[in-house]
């Protein structure tokens, strides 16, 4: 197979999941679609570095994430977190958000709705499995920024999934 119908097969194969990936960290379509074709380009000028001793989808997903990263690390103002105040440990009021189903687009739009740090911080723990260290690195965050970061992610995100679930029970009891 030659380079460049490798190439065309592998974007008509990935580019849809790679947008997704883009999409969950900077909640703009647009953009996310420009950003996975950035990551396309690097995986092809970095092409070599890939010797296949692991998934190919993920390789191109780290570059993905990565690019989308870059994206924010160089766009975002500046968001500070006063890392001497206290975690919040309060939760929105009880609803049947664990006894609804959301579909995806339900669950991107919650997670679109975060501010973009904490989508990040949310992102790279909650989906990337990366510990908080890492994340800190990635963000050039303190880890207790990171922390309060994804303490007030999970926080949000229940409040956006809680209304969700409102308008659900609602519309089904009409």
């Amino acid at each position: 197979m030659k380079k460049e119908e490798f190439w065309t097969k592998q974007y008509r194969d990935h580019i849809g999941k790679m947008v997704g990936v883009c999409y969950r960290y900077v909640s703009d379509w647009q953009v996310a679609e420009d950003l996975a074709q950035d990551a396309f380009l690097k995986a092809m000028e970095k092409g070599r570095s890939f010797h296949g001793w692991g998934n190919f989808e993920g390789w191109l997903k780290k570059i993905a994430v990565n690019e989308a990263l870059m994206y924010l690390r160089n766009r975002l103002e500046t968001e500070t977190v006063d890392e001497n105040m206290a975690m919040p440990d309060e939760t929105p009021e009880e609803l049947p958000v664990g006894q609804t189903d959301f579909s995806q687009e339900e669950l991107l739009e919650a997670m679109g709705r975060l501010p973009a740090r904490q989508r990040a911080v949310f992102n790279l723990y909650a989906v990337e499995h990366l510990p908080h260290n890492q994340i800190a690195e990635t963000l050039n965050i303190s880890v207790t920024n990171s922390k309060v970061l994804l303490s007030r992610a999970r926080n949000e995100l229940q409040g956006i999934l809680s209304a969700i679930a409102r308008k659900k029970m609602k519309s089904q009891n009409k």
